[in-house]
C-alpha cells in the first residue's frame, strides 16, 4: 500500500508532488460565447483607439421533468478594443447573432453613494458574424451576388486527358 504522506510533500518550489505527478496550478481564462445583441453596440474612441460595447443574451430552451417547455435567457456583456471595434459596430445591430472568442475580465468602480460595484464582461480576441443577409430585409437576387468572372465551358474528349 501506498502511504500518502511521502506522496503530497509540499516542493521547494511550492508545487504539491501526487504519485510522481507535478500539479502546476496554471490559470486558465477562456470563453466562447455565441448569442443575440439585445441593443445597438456603442462605439467611442479614447485617444486613438476604439473601443465597441454590448450586451448579448444567450437563450436555452429546455423541457423539465414534468414535461413543461421552459426558456431562459442569460445576459453577457462584452467589449472589444482597436481597429475591429469599428467593424462590429459596423456590421452587426440589435438582435443579430455573433459568435465570439475572449477573456472573461472584472470591471470595479463606485458609485455616487460610495458603493463598491463589479461585473463581469467578454473582452473579446475574436468573432463571427453569424447572420446571413435576412430575406425580410434584403431581397436575394442575382445581383447581391459577387460578381465572379467564368471562363467559357470548352468540351473534353476522353483523348485529351494525359493518362
Amino acid at each position: 500500500m501506498v502511504d500518502r504522506n511521502d506522496q503530497n510533500q509540499l516542493k521547494p518550489n511550492g508545487r504539491k508532488t501526487i504519485i510522481n505527478h507535478e500539479i502546476n496550478m496554471a490559470n486558465f481564462n477562456k470563453v466562447i460565447v455565441a448569442g443575440n445583441l439585445v441593443s445597438d453596440p456603442e462605439v467611442k474612441t479614447i485617444g486613438d483607439s476604439s473601443v465597441v460595447r454590448f450586451r448579448i443574451a444567450i437563450n436555452r430552451k429546455f423541457t423539465t421533468k414534468s414535461g413543461e417547455k421552459k426558456e431562459e435567457s442569460t445576459y453577457i456583456d462584452a467589449e472589444m478594443w482597436g481597429p475591429r471595434a469599428d467593424v462590429i459596430s459596423k456590421y452587426v445591430k440589435k438582435g443579430d447573432p455573433i459568435l465570439m472568442e475572449g477573456r472573461l475580465k472584472q470591471e470595479n468602480w463606485e458609485t455616487k453613494d460610495g458603493e463598491k460595484r463589479s461585473k463581469i464582461l467578454v473582452a473579446i480576441d475574436d468573432f463571427e458574424f453569424m447572420n446571413g443577409k435576412k430575406d425580410s430585409d434584403e431581397k436575394a437576387s442575382a445581383d447581391s451576388k459577387p460578381y465572379v468572372k467564368t471562363k467559357p465551358k470548352q468540351e473534353v474528349s476522353l483523348q485529351d486527358i494525359p493518362f
